[in-house]
This record gives C-alpha cells, structure tokens and sequence, in this order.
C-alpha cells in the first residue's frame, strides 16, 4: 500500500461542497484520494511539500490527437486547408509502428508534463493494425489516464499499400471505414487488456467517428453510428458541426439523437457553426462539447461554444486539439477562451462590458465540468475523497506571480505550463520537482529526432501531385 500527503498547499479542490482551501494537506493512499483536511498525520507517507504552491485536480484534455506531437510546429502556420491535405493526406501515413509508439509515448508524457492527467486521444492514425496497437501501447506507457479513441478513420499508408492517384487517396480519406478496422479495433481492445492486467481502467477504449460524420445523408450515417456503437466502447467522440453555406443551415444531429444514436458518454469537438437550438439538443441529451481555442481561433474555425453550452446546464471540456499547430497546455487554452470570451462579450455590448466572464468558469471547464463532458465526473475533475488521485502542484514564481486573493486568477494569468512542478496520476507520483519520473527526457529526445528526421524524409518522397490533389474542390 502506497501512501502520498501533499502538505500545505492552497488547495483549490473544485468540489463546491469543499471549496479552496489555504494551508491544507492532500492524502491519498494507492489509487485515491483519502482526505483533504489541514495538518494531517504523515504517518510514514511519502512526502510532498507544497507551501507556497496550488494544488488543483489535474487537468482535463478533452480533444487531442496525441500523435502529432512529433510534428510540433509543422503546421502552426498554416491555414486548415493546408492542414487537412498535407497532415491528414501526407504526414499521416509516413509513421511506422515505431514511431506510432514513440508519438503517443510523448504525447502522453507532454500532458502530464504540463498537469494534464486525464486525455482523450482522438486517434486518426490507424493505417495498419500494427499502429493501432503501437498507439495505445505507447499512450498507456505514458502513464495518462482518460481514453484512446480509436478513430474509424481510413488513413494512407505510405509505407505500403499507397494510393497511386488524387482521386485514390481522396476516395481513401472520404470514403466509409474499410472492413478492417472493426477487428483492429479489438485487437486494441485486447491489447489494452493485456496492458492492464490490474483492471484499473486508467485508460479506456472509445471510438472517434469518421470526420465526414456529420455531414453524411441519415441513411448513410445511421449504419455508421450503429456499426460504431457494436463495438461497445466506452466514449463515442468525433469532430462535428453543421453544414452552412448559402444561408442554409443543415444538421442531422437532433434527429440523431432522437433516434438514440449517442445515448451513451458522447462527447464532440469544435462544433463551431451548431446552432441554438442544436446547443440546447445536446444539453438535454448530455452531450459534451469541447473547444479547442488555439486550434480553432488560430485557423478561424468559429466561435468558442463550450460556455453557451454549460450556461444551458450542459458540460465542456476544453482541449489541446493538434499539437502540430500549437503546444499541450489546458491553463493556456483557459487562458485564451477567457479572452475571446470578453472580447465577445463587449461586441455583443456594442461597448465596454458591465461584466466578464471570470476565470474560475474556464478553471471550471479545464476540470470539474470538463470531466463531466467526459463522463468521468464520479472520478476526476475534483480532489474530492473518495476520487481517483489525479493532482496537479503548481508553483507560481514568486516575483511574477505573487500570490493574489483567488487562486483561479493566478493560475491563468500568472502561470505557465512550466510552472507545474508535481503531477499525480492514480496516486502515482509521475512528475516531482519540475521533471518526469523515471524518463531519460535526453534519451527520448535523441529518439523523437530520429523518428522526426525519418518521417520528414519519407513525407519529401510522396507524390507531390497526389497529396496535394486528392482534396481538390474542397478547400
């Protein structure tokens, strides 16, 4: 039995029962949080010393797609375009199985690094059965807890069987799920078994649906959802929206659910162009929704809708979308729905604003409501007794980040991700004193740079004329 107290930080729990709490002590024995409650006896737990930190839930990443952190930076310039034809079209099927693990690997160690500890992997990298399994090999070695959802999403295979023409590949990427991936889905599920012999379910198997989802005829996207909900998984995610264009505003979404297709924990992403009454469909059927500010600001998706969903008494989470765009950081993404959300605020007031929205709302987002988007309220998202130990330390500079009365405030405003100094998962201390646990981050930077250099090089042998042509006619 393993017995961790975190004492003496501002404990900020999210739990509106408990509240924050200055000068408190953390206890959690194996995988929970026992008590929460000032000057606790140590009683030969192990310590860790948080005078002078905030100690909050740990994070919640809605919407990643984890294996895209080996192309950081490759795709922050461009435009969705750009990105949808040379990251989905290219750069995704120039992985092996190696560089699938090591991708997830990363993308796992980079949440709990900056105090994600709950993610859910939007994973549309599934060329080949072996990187499906290399995937959620490598996101369960990270030590993340959440969901890896296997995306019944086709994706090129560069490496073998590639398309020969445009019009190959774009009927690859367009077309519905091949037949295959019904069984690599279980030999995932198997795998993931096999990983956690424990049954703890740190980590769990969801599905994410094909991109055109939301765009397909109900007689066609019908068979899909019901094809998707045979496989029994623990969370259906996807991109989606509505199709606008010309004035007309066309979804399928409330009949979907009226024919009780998302019946189960459903959380979807973006959603940008969704209307009212959409918005109100999905907080009556308990659909998530996250937002993606940096991804969805920085490409010009649309407008942030996480908070007129939850002020309809429906649940957001926020997320880190693709790390190829911008870095995994859920106090920055608050930081920028915040923003957005003022300045929002005063052009619908045609002027200076009465009032804001304030940052404990986006703090809300990045825990307790973004763990109900999830449908894993009951177990993170506060440090409530009883929870899984997922806790975050985060130690705000002394000169920049002087503490202030509400905790909330400093941790937007005044922090950074590399502020966060300790990170527990399950009760498992897997970052202490500003680093990793038990990762030789110079080894596993060598490895990612070998892997990066040889991804590069097979992406510069594609056909230049395919990748670029299958998406013709549609950006």
């Amino acid at each position: 039995m393993s017995t961790v107290l975190i004492r003496g930080g501002h404990v900020v729990t999210m739990d509106p029962d408990l509240g924050d709490l200055p000068d408190t002590d953390v206890l959690v024995r194996d995988s929970r949080i026992v008590d929460v409650a000032p000057n606790l006896p140590t009683g030969g737990a192990e310590m860790v010393e948080a005078g002078g930190r905030i100690v909050i839930p740990g994070l919640v990443d809605g919407h990643r797609h984890a294996w895209q952190c080996l192309l950081h930076g490759l795709a922050t310039d461009w435009g969705f375009p750009t990105y949808m034809r040379l990251v989905r079209g290219g750069y995704g099927g120039c992985f092996d199985a190696e560089d699938a693990y090591l991708a997830n690997l990363v993308g796992g160690l980079e949440s709990i690094s900056v105090g994600i500890t709950t993610l859910v992997d939007h994973s549309h990298l599934q060329a080949t059965a072996e990187i499906g399994t290399a995937l959620v090999r490598g996101l369960w070695d990270s030590g993340v807890g959440g969901y890896f959802a296997y995306a019944l999403q086709n994706a090129p295979d560069w490496l073998g069987d590639a398309p020969a023409t445009p019009e190959a590949l774009a009927d690859l990427l367009t077309r519905a799920p091949d037949p295959e991936h019904d069984e690599r889905f279980r030999g995932v599920r198997k795998t993931l078994a096999d990983l956690d012999q424990a049954g703890t379910n740190r980590l769990r198997l969801g599905v994410a649906l094909p991109e055109a989802a939301p765009y397909l005829p109900l007689d066609v996207v019908r068979p899909l959802l019901e094809r998707a909900r045979s496989l029994e998984p623990a969370l259906v995610t996807g991109h989606w929206n509505a199709l606008v264009h010309g004035g007309r505003y066309v979804s399928t979404l409330a009949q979907l659910v009226e024919d009780g297709f998302f019946d189960g924990v459903t959380v979807l992403s973006h959603c940008n162009q969704l209307d009212e009454a959409d918005l109100d469909v999905m907080a009556r059927a308990h659909i998530g929704l996250v937002t993606t500010p940096g991804t969805e600001g920085g490409m010009g998706l649309g407008p942030y809708l996480a908070s007129r969903l939850v002020g309809r008494g429906g649940a957001a989470a926020l997320g880190a979308d693709t790390t190829c765009y911008a870095q995994a950081d859920i106090l920055g993404e608050a930081r920028a729905l915040l923003d957005a959300e003022r300045r929002d605020a005063a052009a619908v007031a045609g002027g200076i604003p009465q009032e804001v929205l304030p940052a404990r709302a986006a703090l809300d987002l990045a825990t307790i409501i973004g763990a109900r988007a999830v449908g894993l309220h009951d177990e993170v998202g506060s440090l409530t007794p009883g929870k899984r130990a997922n806790v975050t330390v985060v130690f705000p500079d002394p000169i920049r980040a002087s503490p202030g009365s509400e905790p909330a405030v400093t941790l937007l405003h005044y922090t950074g991700s590399g502020d966060v100094e300790t990170v527990l998962v399950d009760g498992e201390i897997r970052k202490r004193a500003g680093e990793l646990v038990g990762v030789d981050t110079a080894g596993l930077a060598r490895r990612c740079g070998q892997s990066r250099d040889a991804i590069r090089s097979r992406y510069a042998a594609l056909p230049a004329d395919v990748v670029d042509g299958a998406w013709r006619g549609v950006f």
